[in-house]
This record gives structure tokens, sequence and C-alpha cells, in this order.
């Protein structure tokens, strides 16, 4: 069977189209590529989506134990623009884990629907390694053929060969031609709710791919119209890597990805295999509007999360993971990628509150004042939440 890949999030507003052309990929590729394979091998969606539901019912919840995930970033640049410095690169694996912590200071905006269901997944991002590429190759999406711009993980191809995939998270950041597609990333191999074949096809090809462009925090980015579409502009806050990373953990986009909802029809047939996130037909288009409810469902109805980080929202709105999709990412660690995980050390000590710091005045406004009894030169993080549990200063 030919590869299940997932891809990454944002691009095209979604139009109806004729059931017998390729629908244009909505910056995150997965449905294109489903819809492409389900024409190609008739039934394929159809035993993905049972496989997917039978194995992730049966996923069960683990303590908390903090997971660090090692990380490399492949900077492959075709001239200096696209050679995003180490501050950047920084800055945005930082934010990764924030996200994945839920330290991310949007964390509070989750509405009173979904507030007890989501969680924090425990996991955390090392940033280990940058490496640079310098190249004259182009990377594309072949929408008609299927295949996906792999050549940036290849140093004879104008890469950047990845570090071993077993033991790192490889990222590797590039111009992708087009504009539409803003990256991508492989589920995991061995990975029980989806068929044979899902992975990358070599393991030396496992990792995300991410369009130079989102790879940052702020500002807005306007991506380009594929087969006739107009250009939509979207706020950038470095979720595209946060949704890519859940694909690359084993996580589904939370509309199920039913093949009418890549014609723009809510599909409540569909589901992500997740049972505490809402039946959604359709993804939030971008926006993050409190009245879309693409499925009815009687006394336990509620509206689209585009809270949810496995949406195609505006990114200024994504701000969660739920319980269950915790539970499949955490299982993902435990298992298929367990190399990533099982190597890493930690250099964090528990230190006494009490004897190690003073803080003061409390309570305090304007200014804060922190001192510490450890005489270390190795640095240290301290972090300021509120009762709430919002950051409110690192």
């Amino acid at each position: 069977m030919s590869r299940l890949i997932f891809l990454i999030i944002i691009c095209c507003a979604c139009v109806n189209v004729h059931a017998q052309e390729l629908p244009a990929p909505k910056g995150c590729g997965y449905d294109h590529y489903v819809h492409y394979l389900d024409q190609t091998f008739p039934g394929f969606k159809a035993v993905a989506d049972q496989v997917f539901q039978h194995n992730a019912s049966s996923l069960d919840f683990r303590d908390p134990e903090l997971y660090t995930i090692q990380v490399v970033v492949h900077m492959v640049y075709q001239n200096e623009s696209q050679n995003l410095p180490d501050s950047l690169i920084e800055k945005v694996i930082g934010n990764l884990s924030m996200d994945y912590r839920r330290l991310n200071a949007d964390a509070y905006q989750v509405r009173s629907e979904f507030a007890d269901v989501v969680g924090d997944p425990f996991i955390e991002f090392d940033l280990r390694g940058i490496e640079r590429q310098q190249t004259d190759a182009t990377f594309e999406l072949d929408i008609l053929g299927g295949s996906l711009p792999d050549n940036v993980k290849v140093t004879a191809q104008g890469g950047s060969d990845a570090w071993d995939t077993e033991q790192y998270l490889n990222i590797w950041v590039c111009n992708i031609e087009g504009g539409g597609l803003l990256g991508y990333a492989y589920p995991p191999a061995g990975l029980s709710h989806w068929p044979q074949g899902a992975n990358a096809p070599s393991a030396n090809l496992d990792g995300v791919v991410i369009h130079y462009e989102v790879f940052r925090n702020t500002g807005t980015y306007t991506a380009s119209g594929l087969l006739g579409m107009d250009e939509i502009t979207i706020p950038v806050r470095g979720r595209t890597i946060t949704h890519e990373v859940g694909h690359y953990l084993g996580l589904r986009h939370i509309w199920g990805d039913g093949l009418l909802s890549i014609l723009g029809i809510p599909d409540c047939d569909a589901d992500d295999g997740v049972n505490d996130t809402p039946q959604q037909g359709l993804s939030s288009q971008f926006q993050c509007d409190v009245n879309q409810n693409t499925c009815q469902d009687g006394s336990n109805d509620l509206p689209d999360m585009f809270e949810n980080f496995m949406d195609y929202a505006a990114e200024d709105c994504m701000n969660s993971f739920t319980s269950e999709q915790i539970a499949i990412m955490r299982s993902v660690l435990e298992n298929e990628r367990s190399g990533l995980i099982s190597n890493v050390t930690s250099s964090e000590t528990d230190l006494p509150l009490a004897n190690a710091f003073q803080v003061y005045p409390n309570p305090a406004r304007g200014q804060l004042f922190i001192t510490s009894s450890q005489h270390s030169t190795e640095a240290f993080e301290v972090r300021l939440i509120d009762q709430q549990g919002l950051l409110i200063k690192s």
C-alpha cells in the first residue's frame, strides 16, 4: 500500500470542487493525500478510519512523567533571507515546549465548554543542534503525483542528512515552493491505528518539514492560492510546528479528515478517534467562530473546538490538547518512538524553595525581587505562575 502521510496546518480556504478532481492541499496536505490514495486504492480511507478508532479507544492514561525530546533543526536555505538566526530557532523551540507543557500564555482562553478536558502533555523539547546547508535545490509538493519534498532531508539531493531519527526529532526548515504547503510530518512506524506502510519511506526521512516563513511566533503570512484559489493571510504564532509535531506523535485532525470535508461539506460520519474532542464535520476554516457547530449531537452537543492544536483555526486562538490526545502522544513516546526519550538524561534539580529562594515583596505590584542562596554557575529557569496556572513571567 502506498505511503500515508500527515501534512501541516494552514493554507487555502476550502471550496467545492468536482469529486473526480484532486483537491488543492490546504496547508496541511493530509486530506489531499488521503483522497489521492483512496482513488488509487478504493477503500483505503475506510480501513484507516476503522483501525484508528479501534486502537485509539484502547489507550489508557499514564502518569504525567515529564518527557524530553531532543531536537535538531536543519536550516536549508537558498539565500540569506531564508537563513534564520539561532536566536529565532531557539525561541520557536522554546515556545513549542510551552505549548506542550500548557504554559502558553493563551492557555486560559479555552472556552468553558472544554475547560475540563484540556491538559498538560508533560512533553518538552531540548534543542541539541542546528545544521545549516546552503543549496540550489528546490523543494516542492507534486500535487498530481502526491510526492513530497523529501529531498530536503538528503545532503546528496541538496538538503541535509538527518541525525539518528530514533534518538532525535529532526525538523527541516526550508523554502517550500508554491506558498500553499506549509509543512508535513510522517506518523511513526508500527503505529497500530494506521495501516502498514503509513510511516516514512525510510528511517532517514522521518521528521517534520516546515516552510521557513511560518517558523516564527509573530506576524502574518499570506499563503498563495492553488488551482485558481484566492490567497489567504493568516496570523503566525508558531502553531504550525505545534500542529505538525502532533501528527508526528500520532494525532489526526480534529474533524477526522472525512472525504466530504475536503469538498467543504461537513462530514459528521468521520471521526478523529478521540472521545473527548467534539464531533466536528469540518475544519474551522482558519477562523475562531464561536458559533460554528458543524455536527449537531443532541444533548451532548458542543461547538467546534477551534482551540484545539489539531484544527485548522487561526493560530492566535489555538491553545490546547485534550486529555485523550495527550494519552495517544504519550503512548507513542512510550512505544513506537521510545528512542526519543530512552537516552535523555535530565539536568533538572528540585530545590527546596524555602531555602533556595527569597521572593519579595509579596504581594507585589510592578516590581518583584528574587534572590537565591544557590551559588552555582549553571543556568536555571524561574517561572512565575498565577493561581489559575497562567504563566506570568519566565
